[in-house]
């Protein structure tokens, strides 16, 4: 087995590659990497490992290289003494990696057949980051995500030398109700008056809600708003998202995305986009229109909407990520 890493992942048959991924992760997928691409998410800059057992592809992964801030969690006095250090030394406290894996979203990028010795393809999988890490001179090399029930060929990692590091936790929700009115009488009560006083609220505001399976033509009000949504953060910011993003979202995903929108009579107040990951849904991004959102829960009734697609889909569960 040999490995060669592609600088685009156009530079290779999508149909061969997502063979290999058949119903795997969306992430994988040949489509979901080249909406990553071209969506010109910070510095990013892509390598695709692709392995070969003579002219047969058994593996793929996506690396990308980033620089982050490391006071990303900074804040207050500690903050502001940064930004001045910044002024005169631009790269001060900021950190050049290659990771494995993919910025918008949560999970691993590797996919290896489950023909070959997939430990030794993970070593060559290894070996080709490396590789790239000494090429572009970082000194930081990262294997994301991985759940508690990874495959076994990770232990290639920590044989390597690799420290194993906890994200920031995840949610997963399991839809387990065949209609949303099941869902809601399964709640306590409690809960359930909230959910349906904010459904009254959203409506005696004047808000609907709507869904676009296209939504290009849109994409740079939906940079606003999710602009307005990544300064309103607290726990996490790294990736900035542009008006591209979402419109690669739309034109490199087609039917597996779609953003479901929140109108205060004909504007846009608020969105979130939503991916189909084939058994589940993920919604990656929102935006809001803060004013509006505080007056009407749209926030919430966004989230309502994808429980109740996720119910009427047939879905097994809906992944919300970190910071939910």
């Amino acid at each position: 087995m040999i490995v060669r890493t592609l600088s685009s992942v156009d530079a290779f048959d999508s149909r061969r590659w997502n063979e290999l991924v058949s119903r795997g992760p969306l992430i994988c997928r040949h489509e979901y990497l080249a909406a990553i691409e071209k969506s010109e998410i910070n510095d990013c800059r892509y390598f695709y490992p692709v392995l070969f057992d003579e002219d047969e592809i058994v593996g793929h992964t996506c690396l990308y290289f980033i620089s982050t801030e490391l006071d990303l969690f900074a804040e207050g006095a500690a903050k502001h003494t940064i930004e001045l250090v910044r002024k005169m030394w631009p790269g001060f406290m900021i950190m050049h990696s290659i990771e494995c894996g993919t910025p918008v979203a949560l999970g691993s990028t590797i996919t290896l057949s489950p023909k070959i010795d997939q430990s030794k393809g993970m070593g060559l999988m290894i070996d080709a980051a490396e590789d790239l890490a000494r090429e572009l001179g970082v000194g930081v090399l990262l294997f994301r995500d991985f759940y508690d029930n990874a495959p076994g060929y990770l232990g290639e990692l920590p044989a390597r030398g690799y420290r194993q590091v906890e994200n920031l936790p995840s949610v997963r929700m399991e839809i387990r109700w065949t209609t949303f009115e099941e869902y809601l009488a399964a709640m306590r009560s409690q809960y359930r008056t909230k959910l349906l006083a904010q459904q009254r609220r959203f409506r005696n505001a004047g808000g609907r809600l709507d869904i676009l399976n296209d939504f290009s033509h849109i994409s740079a009000e939906l940079e606003v708003l999710w602009q307005r949504a990544y300064d309103h953060a607290k726990e996490y910011r790294r990736e900035v998202l542009t008006g591209r993003f979402f419109e690669q979202m739309d034109v490199c995903l087609g039917s597996r995305s779609r953003v479901i929108l929140a109108l205060d009579d004909d504007r846009i107040a608020g969105f979130l986009l939503l991916l189909d990951d084939g058994d589940g849904l993920i919604p990656l991004f929102c935006g809001l229109d803060y004013d509006f959102s505080v007056r009407s829960g749209a926030y919430f009734n966004m989230f309502y909407e994808v429980v109740r697609l996720a119910i009427a889909e047939g879905r097994r569960e809906i992944d919300l990520g970190i910071t939910t």
